[in-house]
């Protein structure tokens, strides 16, 4: 028996209702995205440019040059995983603490010293048993390069003072608007035949620097380092509002097949209404007569 017309028009005006608030925080995904990926591929020059320098001048420097550059054996990993503030994005933050369940330890013993931006991913980590040591309240969307390098700093600091031996940054890399994938990047030590593209690698150019190689390496660690973190938190800022726009526009989309199918379902009863008054009113004439 079809549902009753007045139940089905009240659905289709709540699902209508419902996609109207999807339509509009698609188009603002939207406009947020264009302003991010445009902030994260303006960065890609300049992280891949100072990239370059740090990777041949270390080359040619000693390895005791400074502790961001010496290894040791790994005891103890210290991670950022940089998440969303927001929900309604997909399966990015699924798929970013399933990128951080595989890399990191769990248990308040393992060995590990995880810092997490966004609120979601703290919330996701503690319920999968993963130790939280410091959950920044920093909003994800509203950092900037200050608020990354003093972050850079608090991990930099437990490296050399021997707290955490590797260093770590799990993220969302944005490749296109059609393919995000999560990342694990490290950090520190700083390896310098890892740094080099095979394009940049193959070129053997030599070049004058003033001041000395040692001298300039000593002020471009830091600073690489800030900028790579930084990247990745742009980076991981357009994925999350991809993912977004995306889940938004298959909820419109939805939506619309659902409005589809409870209008035919409500004509269908309305038919099925009429019909049944016509019935009764013929029988209530035939019994009259």
């Amino acid at each position: 028996m079809a549902k009753g017309t007045k139940e089905l028009k009240s659905r289709i005006t709540g699902v209508k209702n419902i996609q109207q608030i999807t339509r509009a925080m698609e188009m603002v995904a939207t406009q947020k995205l264009k302003r991010l990926q445009q902030r994260a591929e303006s960065a890609r020059p300049f992280a891949e440019t100072i990239q370059q320098m740090v990777a041949r001048l270390a080359g040619s420097v000693r390895s005791d040059l400074s502790p961001l550059l010496q290894q040791r054996e790994v005891k103890t990993h210290g991670n950022l995983v940089i998440s969303s503030d927001k929900g309604l994005c997909g399966g990015y933050n699924t798929n970013l603490v399933r990128s951080v369940l595989a890399t990191v330890t769990k248990g308040e013993d393992a060995p590990e010293r995880t810092r997490v931006l966004g609120s979601k991913g703290q919330i996701a980590l503690k319920h999968k048993g993963v130790k939280v040591d410091v959950a920044y309240g920093d909003h994800v969307e509203k950092l900037d390069f200050t608020r990354v390098r003093n972050i850079v700093r608090e991990m930099v600091r437990e490296f050399v003072d021997g707290e955490v031996d590797e260093v770590r940054v799990i993220y969302t890399g944005f490749e296109s608007s059609s393919r995000q994938r999560p990342m694990t990047v490290t950090l520190l030590p700083i390896r310098p035949e890892t740094l080099l593209s095979e394009a940049a690698a193959a070129s053997n150019a030599d070049f004058i620097i003033e001041p000395t190689a040692d001298e300039l390496l000593r002020e471009l660690l830091p600073k690489f380092l800030e900028v790579k973190v930084y990247s990745a938190v742009l980076e991981s800022l357009a994925s999350e509002f991809t993912a977004r726009r995306n889940a938004m526009k298959q909820a419109t989309d939805a939506a619309d097949d659902m409005i589809g199918a409870l209008t035919r379902q409500y004509n269908r009863a309305r038919q099925e209404s009429i019909t049944k008054e016509l019935l009764e009113v013929v029988s209530g004439a035939e019994a009259l007569n």
